[in-house]
């Protein structure tokens, strides 16, 4: 089973993937920049999945994190030494838990916010780059100039409807094409603000 979803949060993904885990489905990959989610049936779903955060410089480094998981009583399902957030599995009789404090918490938030701003330095330049000079707000109220088909707006009755749809991906390609500046900022806003959150939530809780 694959599911779409797009998380600004680690915890309401957690528990997302923790309730499809209840209903016997569990995660074993994630493809498409981190949003299709795969899931495999499985008979015991008496187990709980929690996240790491944490980057790797090499291969090495990793496999003995990995190692050090797996002695603790963790199986990995998801990550790569260079994605960042590390997908963990554990059966519930185990009790275990990778972050047992606010402390540990917000050190792991640290992380995720040094990972998100390291990866948006790079990103941001290139887009703003590749995009800035196609970006063209107007399409939010005028999306007709998109559809380039010659007379469209003139064909009546099925015509229209055939050449109408014919034309429709591409000119939602054109029109994402002008808002990849502006939808990029909004991520970038929702993603800071959801983590400011969370630090300020543990923050408290630590003091």
């Amino acid at each position: 089973m694959t599911k779409f979803r797009v998380f600004f949060s680690l915890e309401k993904e957690e528990s997302w993937l923790n309730r499809k885990l209840a209903q016997g489905w569990q995660l074993f990959d994630i493809t498409g920049e981190g949003i299709f989610y795969h899931f495999k049936k499985v008979t015991n779903a008496d187990k709980i999945i929690q996240f790491d955060y944490r980057k790797f410089a090499n291969k090495n480094d990793f496999a003995e994190y990995l190692q050090f998981m797996t002695d603790a009583g963790w199986e990995h399902i998801y990550g790569k030494y260079n994605s960042g957030t590390q997908y963990f599995i554990s059966n519930r009789d185990q009790n275990l838990e990778l972050f047992s404090d606010a402390s540990s918490l917000l050190e792991r938030e640290k992380r995720i916010r040094k990972g998100i701003y390291g990866s948006l330095s790079f990103l941001v330049p290139v887009y703003v780059i590749l995009f800035m000079n196609s970006t063209d707000l107007s399409v939010l109220w005028h999306p007709q100039q998109e559809f380039l088909t010659p007379g469209l707006w003139e064909k009546t009755g099925n015509e229209f409807w055939r050449a109408f749809f014919f034309e429709l991906p591409f000119a939602l390609m054109r029109i994402l094409g002008h808002l990849v500046i502006p939808i990029m900022l909004i991520v970038i806003i929702v993603i800071y603000f959801n983590s400011y959150r969370r630090m300020q939530r543990y923050q408290k809780s630590v003091v």
